[in-house]
């Protein structure tokens, strides 16, 4: 355990003009947790990140972190992400966030009928 960002993401990231880190900001969710929770998002394979390659690379740099235990941890996320999503919604009144959620797990039961056939 120790202190991390709890919300590392490319979306926090400060790049100069040379694409070169020059700051991290929204440190709202800093806390005490398990260090492989901060690199979960860097290793999403999504719009909003740059994709797993560069959370390998990151966490290569970061040093003494299981890179299969951090992708672990980043599949769990992933499964879980739209009850999050929801109960986000619930506790900020925001039915969209509600609805994102449910839309989320409605299209996953869906792939999984679909693998089972």
């Amino acid at each position: 355990m120790m202190l991390c960002h709890n919300d590392f993401s490319c979306n926090h990231l400060l790049l100069d003009d040379e694409n070169r880190l020059c700051g991290v900001i929204d440190f709202g969710d800093s806390g005490i947790i398990d260090e492989y929770c901060d690199f979960i998002y860097l290793l999403e394979d999504s719009e909003e990140e740059i994709g797993v390659s560069f959370g390998e690379d990151i966490l290569r740099l970061y040093g003494n972190i299981d890179i299969s235990k951090a992708k672990e941890y980043q599949d769990v996320v992933e499964q879980y992400y739209p009850i999050e999503t929801i109960v986000y919604g619930i506790k900020n009144n925001r039915p969209d966030f509600i609805e994102k959620g449910r839309k989320e797990i409605y299209i996953r039961t869906r792939k999984d009928e679909k693998l089972r056939k």
